[in-house]
């Protein structure tokens, strides 16, 4: 079927952002956790019967799945389910931050398009307007860096993690230059190829336009507003306290992946059900980009894309559009939006099975909640 085709090719292509992971050994705690449906959200309006919940159950239980899901339909939560335990042994709770891999692109594309919006900046902006030193900044531009068709080589291809520091600064300026000196793999527009180098740029380019930091205009714009309280970035881990529960904070940090600047714009947000929930939500009802530009994000697919990439965001099933991604040492996510059934999934997964989860979560269990 054309879209679990897809899905399964976009896991080889996310997967750059767990080159150098490996899979941990689950804890032995976690046969010992329940599943949680939503019969305890006594305040929230029943729009899935329980007939349906148990079918739900049953997909995820058979995938063996472990980690956190939310679903949301017209306005209220209708099934969370969560099993499994933390990196510490404990738990997981539907509360539970976590890494999101590469769904952190939609962000960064939604920053963009909010200037773009404002009349900032514009999607046909050639890159030479940003970065002047870039032998190939006139034939590019930022649309092309939005729908992967830039052809630029991914950057973790051509720098070692391990070899990132944690000063911000020097990390930037050494991932730019990795970029720009290697040769393009296609000329920009005609073809299409995943690469995290593409959303580092943008993310520079949003602070080059704003003028305030990439962290700071995600919050200001979108994470204060949304109400996200439980949502930052992945460098900011091991410094808060309600985070570290969720990350083994030894292995990530030795391969460089949480240290500042190498995961900005492509894979740097950390995020909860709930504060996920918020986002889809703002971000598709016109609450801070315009709702033209949600369409643009949706649906101005790279014509080259046989994964029909569009602004940070895939085609999925059912006629929704989400991202999934990856990001070491053994976290896996996936978001899903469907405004026409007003459906928004969000889902999880802190084991060594992280990607393999989301890459079947998608189609098989939306099969089960709209072919009832």
């Amino acid at each position: 079927m054309k879209k679990i085709s897809a899905i399964i090719l976009i896991i080889v292509m996310i997967a750059s952002f767990a080159g150098c992971g490996s899979k941990s050994a689950e804890s032995s705690a976690a046969s010992s956790t329940e599943v949680q449906t939503t019969e305890a959200l006594a305040t929230q309006p029943e729009t899935i019967t329980s007939d349906m919940k148990s079918k739900l159950d049953k997909v995820l239980t058979d995938l063996n799945y472990k980690g956190v899901l939310q679903i949301s339909k017209s306005g209220s939560v209708v099934y969370q389910y969560t099993k499994g335990n933390d990196d510490n042994g404990k738990p997981l709770t539907i509360g539970a931050s976590m890494p999101i891999g590469s769904v952190s692109k939609q962000f960064c594309a939604a920053c963009v398009m909010l200037l773009c919006d404002q009349k900032k900046l514009s999607v046909d902006d050639t890159l030479d307007k940003y970065f002047p030193e870039y032998k190939n900044g006139k034939k590019m531009t930022i649309k092309n860096l939005l729908n992967m068709s830039s052809g630029l080589t991914n950057f973790l291809e051509l720098i070692n993690p391990v070899d990132i520091g944690t000063n911000e600064k020097e990390n930037i300026q050494k991932i730019k230059k990795a970029i720009f000196d290697k040769e393009l793999i296609f000329e920009p527009g005609s073809d299409y190829q995943y690469s995290n180098s593409n959303y580092f740029l943008l993310a520079d380019i949003v602070e080059q336009v704003s003028g305030v930091t990439y962290k700071d205009y995600l919050r200001k714009n979108f994470f204060e507003p949304f109400e996200m309280t439980h949502t930052g970035f992945t460098d900011e881990v091991t410094e808060n306290h309600e985070w570290t529960f969720a990350l083994s904070k030894t292995k990530s940090i030795e391969e460089g992946f949480y240290n500042p600047g190498i995961t900005k714009g492509a894979g740097d947000i950390v995020s909860n059900a709930e504060d996920m929930d918020k986002w889809m939500r703002g971000l598709s009802g016109g609450k801070v980009i315009s709702a033209d530009a949600f369409k643009q994000m949706t649906q101005t697919v790279n014509p080259n894309s046989t994964e029909e990439y569009c602004y940070g965001f895939w085609h999925m099933p059912y006629g929704g559009s989400g991202h999934n991604g990856q990001i070491p040492p053994h976290f896996g996510a996936v978001d899903y939006i469907n405004t026409e059934r007003d459906v928004y999934l969000f889902a999880v997964s802190n084991t060594g099975r992280g990607m393999s989860y989301v890459q079947e979560i998608p189609q098989t269990l939306l099969s089960v909640l709209f072919e009832q």
